[in-house]
């Protein structure tokens, strides 16, 4: 018993642990410094064909005043390790990320491509999901499933039931309809009284 509670508890945070160590895919970055004096860049990653294109463009960096480290690098928090993306050069940097990443962080270096970052970190900024806004969802991502009516129903990509719409017909449809009703319900009056008619005049006549 005791064995089966150890391994439900380790389990648990296990799972805890790992929640917290998901790398995001697609997403938006702003990376900031201490102060404003720092400058502010912004990225943006998609993912297209296997890999996250990542474009990034900054305001307020600067040439650095020290002769020696006047190299602005962005690199990305891959797992363990870190990935340098490459230079930023006239505020700008286009970079490919194989991997999931969390976050991006810019440190002043003396070359544009070292092996791993320095000490001298000037912003920082953690990957967030892209906005779409309230009320928009993808219509590619809609599920069709059975309900409980043996009807099927529309569900997406929430969860929700997609509202279905039923769509009236056609007026000129309708109209068509309305005139063929009254047309036998008119005929059938007829064949009534001409039926009438004929019974009374065979009564007539018998007399």
């Amino acid at each position: 018993m005791k064995k089966h509670l150890f391994s439900v508890v380790f389990g648990f945070l296990l799972l805890l642990a790992t929640a917290k160590v998901v790398r995001a895919n697609e997403g938006v970055v702003q990376l900031a410094g201490k102060t404003d004096a720092d400058g502010r860049c912004f990225a943006v990653s998609i993912y297209i064909e296997g890999n996250y294109k990542l474009l990034l463009t900054c305001r307020g960096l600067t040439m650095a005043l020290d002769p020696v480290l006047n190299k602005y690098v962005v690199w990305a928090n891959v797992a363990e390790r870190k990935q340098r993306l490459g230079e930023v050069v006239s505020g700008k940097l286009s970079g490919v990320i194989a991997e999931k990443f969390d976050s991006l962080f810019v440190t002043l270096e003396s070359d544009g491509y070292p092996s791993k970052p320095s000490i001298n970190m000037v912003l920082n900024g953690k990957v967030e999901a892209i906005d779409f806004g309230k009320g928009t969802f993808n219509s590619s991502l809609v599920a069709v499933a059975p309900s409980v009516t043996g009807k099927e129903v529309k569900i997406d990509e929430r969860g929700a039931v997609v509202p279905t719409v039923t769509q009236a017909p056609p007026k000129n449809l309708t109209g068509a309809v309305v005139a063929i009703g009254k047309a036998i319900l008119f005929g059938f009056i007829i064949l009534l009284i001409i039926v009438g008619v004929m019974s009374f005049l065979a009564r007539r006549k018998n007399l």
